[in-house]
């Protein structure tokens, strides 16, 4: 593993000339990260235009929503992190930056929310937590009809699964905390763009802001990204077989997994996703009491947070959404959210089928 840089400040053998300044500013176990992420994202110039990696996702999310001004409108797809929903519809409209939320599979509708004034069209596919799934070429085709960035969270896809560059996109974050990270011990996020002008602007939003990730945190992600590649793999793998075992019980009304053929956008997914992902989400039928099959599992964790190696559900309405209940991108009350984690399949199945039937009415 690459070393780890804890360091604040640097010697300069000239004054004012060093390729290292203070630690807010760079740092070399820092700019390691970002710029590997940068390639595994595709920036081809990922030495000088290189990723952003920031103290939390919600900074990556601040950092990129600088970009729009008093008076500029932003539109974001509904179903949407509770964070992010909680971000635009309470402290961004406040600066006087106009957000609407609407479904992006009425492309009409969204269409007719961008005009000259958008700065920011924001997108999540898959979506947290109904797993929505766009086709982002598309999207990208109608925003751009606009002077309008399309922006993606990409904390479900990681650049293993969807590169969202190649389908049009202008600027990517990541919630590294997921995924990227995989054990849980780590908060951060991440942005890229592709855009160099963009790029310098950004960078000067990050430094001056000061939101920047740890250098301890950056070797955790860094960490992270070595094993990256297997890991979603096992995570797709593992959350195709319990969507398949969950779509063939009685007990389950409907489950939202973008790797299952009869999901609505399942075309979609064959076509700009690599793996169908590890989150999944679901609902109950009727005769099946909620509370007692939260209490009757025992290998799924009831936590927030998703992408760790430990299987985690919750429900998002009174958790990861909690506080978006009063706004427009509010969670479905009776949805379950799973994030499947490297556990023995099997096992995992096991355990859902026991507290699925202790838990019938």
């Amino acid at each position: 593993m690459p070393p780890l840089h804890l360091s604040t400040t640097y010697i300069n053998d000239v004054p004012g000339e060093s390729e290292y300044f203070y630690g807010r500013v760079n740092n070399p176990t820092r700019e390691l990260f970002e710029r590997t992420l940068a390639s595994l994202e595709g920036i081809e110039n990922y030495e000088e235009q290189h990723a952003f990696a920031m103290a939390s996702g919600m900074s990556a999310v601040s950092l990129i929503a600088e970009l729009a001004k008093p008076g500029d409108n932003v539109v974001i797809t509904k179903d949407v992190y509770g964070g992010t929903t909680n971000y635009f519809s309470k402290i961004i409209r406040e600066r006087g930056v106009e957000v609407n939320f609407c479904d992006f599979a009425d492309t009409e509708k969204l269409d007719s929310l961008l005009n000259e004034k958008t700065k920011l069209a924001w997108i999540e596919s898959p979506s947290n937590p109904s797993m929505n799934l766009y086709d982002l070429q598309k999207i990208s085709e109608i925003v751009h009809g606009y002077p309008t960035l399309l922006v993606a969270d990409s904390t479900f896809s990681t650049p293993f699964i969807t590169r969202p560059f190649e389908h049009g996109v202008d600027i990517i974050m990541h919630s590294t905390t997921k995924y990227i990270g995989g054990h849980s011990d780590t908060l951060g996020g991440a942005v890229v763009c592709k855009d160099p002008e963009l790029h310098e602007t950004l960078m000067l939003y990050q430094r001056q802001g000061g939101a920047i990730m740890s250098p301890f945190d950056s070797y955790l992600v860094q960490r992270g990204l070595y094993s990256l590649g297997p890991r979603i793999k096992l995570h797709s793998e593992n959350a195709h077989k319990l969507a398949e075992y969950l779509e063939n019980s009685e007990l389950i009304r409907e489950v939202r997994y973008p790797g299952l053929k009869g999901f609505e956008n399942h075309e979609i997914a064959v076509k700009q996703m690599n793996y169908f992902g590890g989150m999944l989400s679901f609902y109950l039928e009727e005769n099946v009491n909620q509370e007692k099959f939260w209490k009757s599992l025992e290998l799924y964790k009831l936590a927030v947070s998703l992408g760790g190696v430990e299987t985690l559900i919750e429900l998002p309405y009174l958790m990861t959404h909690d506080n978006a209940q009063e706004t427009e991108a509010s969670a479905p009350i009776d949805l379950i959210r799973v994030s499947t984690g490297l556990e023995n399949i099997e096992d995992l199945i096991e355990d859902m089928d026991t507290a699925l039937n202790a838990a019938k009415k």
